[in-house]
């Protein structure tokens, strides 16, 4: 004998409409068991207008349920939903803001880039961490299944080293009142330059950084301006080796306010070590340095350098420094309130202009 075919709920007829295909066989059978459930559930209450507007009623809320109205696409540059589509490139969707006028895609890149902020951001501090272009290269292709060119790491390289220049140019750090100058040599464009460096004795914390092609007066007082514009003050003190040319680049630019010390690493009392370690920290900056062929360039590099020393390093030496048993950066102990805490934070926010 025919079991008798039970009878559904309109919950359990709801649920099935919901997860149909629109105008599916299996759609119209649930508007069909809609109509005779309400038909059953109504009887003779009310007239047949009453029951057949009911049923449309749960038939529009049906399919107002079904076909949700998709959330419309905002432009990730200005905010604006007056967007539309603009093709398809390398299988990701395009979109054009009608308000700003600048082309979009839901990668979490910049403007006008393929890669995302966190592989250029991660690129740029393997590189002041000491890793070539090549090694990068590897490790976009390894990690993030980017294959990004050599060259293209480069002009990421310029472009925001240049951009964080420009973020940071405004602050001044919380330093104390003696410095430490020093120099080191390299070849540069097969002649003898020198990267000149001046440090917070305290902080530890590096207000000048410079390359250059010649070691007089000249350089010594360019020094020691950058380094007072950084600080925003004049030094009592400043601590160098013997090399001449400070004393007058010193006098030139502090007059006699600041007294000038000539001392040496091994010195008990104003040492130069606290400099000669600090460029031992990076020293993949020569290596780096080296390698270029432009001296704009090459300079450019060196600030990227002092921006990650000071910024986005933290160094176990200051970690007996207040608060202590804490990583800092010279930028921590010198009481700077940074705009960003990394590379990748930095990108992003001058990638989002």
């Amino acid at each position: 004998m025919t079991q008798p075919t039970q009878k559904r709920t309109i919950d359990e007829i709801t649920n099935d409409f919901v997860n149909s295909k629109p105008n599916s066989p299996l759609q119209k059978q649930c508007l069909k068991e809609m109509d005779a459930e309400w038909d059953r559930i109504l009887g003779s209450f009310g007239t047949s207008r009453e029951k057949e507007q009911a049923k449309l009623e749960d038939t529009a809320h049906l399919e107002e349920h079904h076909f949700t109205e998709p959330e419309p696409i905002k432009c990730k540059w200005c905010g604006s939903d007056d967007t539309i589509k603009k093709g398809i490139d390398k299988g990701v969707q395009q979109y054009l803001c009608l308000k700003c006028g600048r082309k979009f895609n839901e990668k979490d890149a910049p403007y006008g880039m393929q890669s995302t902020f966190e592989e250029i951001g991660v690129s740029l501090d393997m590189y002041y961490q000491g890793y070539s272009l090549t090694k990068i290269k590897e490790h976009l292709l390894n990690h993030y299944n980017d294959r990004v060119e050599r060259s293209t790491i480069y002009r990421w390289l310029i472009h925001f080293t240049l951009e964080a220049t420009t973020l940071f140019e405004p602050i001044h750090p919380k330093v104390g009142e003696a410095w430490i100058a020093d120099e080191t040599s390299l070849i540069f464009q097969d002649k003898l330059h020198w990267i000149w460096d001046v440090i917070d004795r305290d902080t530890r914390f590096l207000l000048a950084s410079y390359l250059s092609p010649n070691r007089g007066t000249r350089e010594a007082k360019m020094l020691m301006e950058m380094a007072s514009e950084r600080a925003a003050m004049i030094p009592k003190k400043v601590i160098t080796d013997s090399l001449r040319t400070y004393l007058d680049g010193i006098e030139l630019v502090f007059g006699s306010f600041t007294t000038h010390v000539q001392s040496s690493p091994f010195a008990k009392e104003d040492s130069t070590n606290r400099i000669e370690w600090m460029q031992g920290t990076i020293r993949e900056r020569t290596k780096v340095v080296r390698g270029y062929k432009s001296l704009d360039t090459a300079r450019i590099i060196v600030s990227g350098f002092m921006l990650n020393y000071n910024y986005f390093r933290p160094h176990m030496s200051l970690k007996d420094l207040p608060p202590r048993g804490v990583d800092k950066t010279p930028a921590d102990v010198a009481k700077v309130v940074m705009p960003v805490k990394n590379w990748t934070e930095l990108v992003r926010k001058v990638g989002m202009r």
